[in-house]
């Protein structure tokens, strides 16, 4: 009980003091709890260095402009006008991977929806 004649300032800093120390003593429990649920994991797995496999690369095969097939670039031109609304040559296409997939994908998103459609 909060005695009516104490400081308000030491009455809040000892409630500031409480709720801060609850707080991070739940944490640690939550530290810790995670910790043994990660070790009793790593007792129940069973692979040896000799199961265990290298993740295999995909292998880049450069395609020339030649070998392109020519319904692609149809489809890829008829897509740019569409978007564009303007005529387009496709002069190359070049073929890349995405790094950071999920900032790219919002960004092509708020761009997507920031286009609006004729029909």
């Amino acid at each position: 009980m909060v005695d009516p004649g104490a400081n308000p300032l030491l009455t809040g800093l000892q409630i500031a003091i409480t709720g801060i120390s609850i707080v991070f003593i739940v944490l640690i429990i939550v530290a810790l709890v995670l910790g043994a649920l990660n070790a009793t994991q790593r007792l129940f797995r069973s692979t040896t260095p000799d199961t265990i496999t290298p993740p295999s690369k995909p292998e880049r095969n450069p395609v020339a402009a030649d070998q392109l097939d020519p319904q692609l670039i149809a489809i890829l031109t008829a897509a740019a006008v569409t978007a564009l609304d303007q005529p387009v040559r496709i002069l190359r296409v070049r073929y890349y991977r995405q790094l950071s997939v999920n900032w790219a994908r919002l960004g092509r998103i708020s761009v997507m929806a920031n286009r609006q459609l004729r029909r």
